[in-house]
């Protein structure tokens, strides 16, 4: 049987579990959350970095954020996972779907204006397998229509697009640690 995906490990893990327990601080803001949160603001250049239980709860918080009323229009690509439209729809906003480059997998820039109407307040975009969406385009529909803009970079930890950090050119920039990604934790997340 061939595995779907397999964890990574390098040995030392039980030994910072171990420090973790023999420090009290197994969940929450012990020194392990605060040393990552560090290198990740640093790494990435973020204003301020929020460790989350899932990528999916980066989303969920990341559209909170955005304040959207009843109402209001978020545009999302056609294929993307689950969550990046769930977060909206728990955040009150009607789904807007816009179809996907065959090319790269992620949202038709050249599709997302004709998408904006008076109700839209968020474009969400996601990074499929770590290929960069074009965000000069993106942000600059963003910047004429006064509208937000939240990266699924779910799978685009260290990727780039124009010397830029996927999750960093955005207002908010949502990563998953989950075992299936690019850098694994089990589970876990980051809002940047």
């Amino acid at each position: 049987m061939i595995a779907f995906n397999v964890p990574p490990y390098i040995g030392n893990e039980s030994d910072f579990i171990q420090e973790a327990i023999h420090n009290h601080r197994i969940s929450g803001d012990g020194p392990f959350t605060k040393r990552c949160s560090r290198w990740l603001e640093n790494k990435f250049h973020a204003q301020k970095v929020l460790l989350t239980t899932s990528g999916t709860t980066a989303l969920d918080m990341a559209l909170l954020l955005c304040d959207l009323k009843p109402g209001d229009e978020v545009i999302l690509p056609s294929y993307t996972f689950s969550s990046t439209a769930t977060a909206p729809v728990l955040a009150g906003a009607k789904l807007v779907f816009v179809d996907i480059r065959p090319d790269t997998m992620n949202i038709d820039e050249t599709l997302i204006e004709d998408a904006v109407t008076s109700r839209t307040k968020v474009i969400i975009v996601m990074h499929y397998a770590g290929v960069a969406c074009e965000m000069d385009t993106i942000m600059d529909i963003a910047k004429r229509h006064k509208l937000m803009v939240v990266e699924d970079a779910a799978q685009g930890v260290m990727s780039t697009y124009k010397g830029k950090s996927l999750g960093t050119i955005g207002d908010f920039g949502c990563y998953s640690f989950h075992e299936t990604k690019n850098y694994s934790m089990g589970e876990g997340g980051v809002l940047l």
